[in-house]
């Protein structure tokens, strides 16, 4: 199959790259700025934004959007609102002109109505024109992913190298997080599944931790002793996270919030297609 993947070349988008090309599949990336070749992958340069989305489309049996930010840079344009909700109006208007048969849409876990992040809330109208729309969908809904070096993880374990280590709240949020080759196995499983057309689907992996056992964790996988803890009440995090706006602190209000929330499922259908979930303690890339 002919496979164009949004994003391909970002930290989940990479996984999936690789695991369509791993099955032989002919897969097309689209990157802003490509930084390098990819070996056995197409990659197409074009700002998704403004470019022609149609003309890259044209001939795909299946496109994969794998496009999303945590963080806003109004300055350039890439906000929320332009990533999740502008862009996935373009894409079905391409997918509508071309006919493209397959869509998959990585979301996120904790999308629904009502949510508080804005983050959230426009990952929940992304989802809402996809599903209004004619086409052959499925959306996807992550956890906090892992596996190589992932973002938030990657800042666990700058903080756990500190003598103490800063803890928002009470650092009892429960997460679950998953990993991220076994969400493209999952995508490239179902591809051709009839039967998860129109479903969505939320990703977690084996077992949930809380923040706190999140450090913990992070700072075992590092081969290092747990780090001791200090508790930031949340009015002092606020604070912080709200100068964000103007300086780079490690934390927006819409990351405060969203790390307050617990973001768990009890949703374990796609294991059928993946098998036993790889745990956070296990080794992987």
């Amino acid at each position: 199959m002919r496979v164009l993947i949004l994003g391909g070349t970002g930290y989940v988008g990479a996984a999936i790259r690789a695991a369509y090309a791993q099955k032989g599949h002919q897969v097309t990336v689209v990157a802003r700025h490509p930084a390098r070749e990819i070996s056995g992958v197409t990659v197409v340069s074009l700002d998704v934004l403004t470019g022609n989305l149609t003309g890259i489309l044209s001939g795909m049996d299946v496109v994969v959007n794998a496009i999303g930010i945590i963080r806003e840079q109004p300055q350039a344009g890439i906000t929320f609102e332009a990533m999740h909700v502008t862009l996935v109006e373009r894409l079905l208007e391409a997918i509508a002109a071309v006919g493209v048969s397959r869509l998959l849409h990585i979301s996120a876990l904790g999308t629904r109505p009502g949510a508080v992040s804005r983050y959230h809330q426009t990952k929940w109208r992304a989802e809402e024109r996809i599903r209004q729309a004619n086409a052959r969908w499925t959306i996807f809904r992550p956890s906090l992913v892992f596996g190589g070096r992932a973002p938030f993880f990657e800042l666990l374990a700058q903080l756990t190298r500190l003598p103490i280590a800063p803890l928002p709240g009470s650092g009892q949020t429960l997460f679950q997080p998953v990993y991220r080759h076994d969400i493209a196995r999952f995508l490239v499983s179902v591809t051709e599944d009839d039967t998860t057309v129109g479903q969505t689907y939320e990703l977690g992996g084996p077992k949930r931790y809380t923040l706190t056992e999140l450090y913990d964790a992070v700072a075992r996988k590092a081969r290092r002793h747990p780090t001791a803890k200090f508790s930031i009440p949340l009015s002092v995090m606020g604070v912080v996270a709200s100068l964000s706006r103007w300086i780079p602190v490690p934390i927006t209000p819409d990351q405060l919030t969203m790390l307050m929330e617990p973001n768990i499922t009890d949703d374990r259908r796609w294991e059928k297609w993946v098998g036993p979930l790889t745990p956070f303690e296990a080794d992987w890339d």
